[in-house]
């Protein structure tokens, strides 16, 4: 009987303030990015894809490249594109991003052709197709710096270009060699 006259009371005294229950927002953080734009998405899907290819090709690079700098790049490819492609996931899932569940056709041939290819055919295959990825991978990144509409993904896009533009700079001086 205690319990039930407690809550009258207390039921009583809330509703004779003669004001409204407000909610706190004080305390949460401000919304200030919007959902991900069709570009948003584009690149996190060609970023996405391109990091499923350049890990694959910096596998066979590090077994079957013939010079240490071959083998290193390769290496390079995988530790790399591994660390960018777990941000890429972890952002896709919380802003709603359906990716790619393997390479594009045109990525899936090419890391054919270099499966098949041996030796210093594999080198040239390799930096060949690897420098037309990072190109591609850092003008889509460019356009998404440009275009994009979410914070998230611009500023995600962002901390990728460095690695791009590195591995870009090690390939085109390994093709030079």
């Amino acid at each position: 009987m205690r319990t039930h006259l407690t809550i009258m009371l207390a039921a009583a005294a809330l509703a004779g303030c003669g004001t409204t229950a407000q909610t706190n927002t004080a305390a949460l953080a401000p919304k200030t990015d919007e959902g991900p734009s069709e570009q948003d998405r584009a690149w996190m899907s060609t970023i996405h894809g391109g990091n499923l290819a350049e890990i694959q090709a910096g596998r066979l690079a590090e077994g079957k490249g013939t010079t240490k700098r071959i083998k290193s790049i390769g290496k390079m490819l995988v530790e790399d594109h591994t660390k960018l492609d777990v941000k890429v996931t972890q952002a896709a899932s919380q802003l709603g991003v359906q990716l790619p569940t393997s390479p594009s056709p045109e990525q899936q041939a090419e890391l054919t052709r270099m499966r098949d290819a041996t030796g210093k055919d594999f080198d040239a295959d390799f930096l060949a197709a690897m420098t037309k990825e990072h190109t591609a991978a850092m003008a889509a990144t460019r356009t998404e710096l440009s275009e994009g509409s979410s914070n998230a993904v611009k500023a995600l896009a962002k901390t990728a270009v460095p690695a791009l533009q590195q591995h870009l700079t090690a390939l085109r001086k390994a093709h030079g060699e």
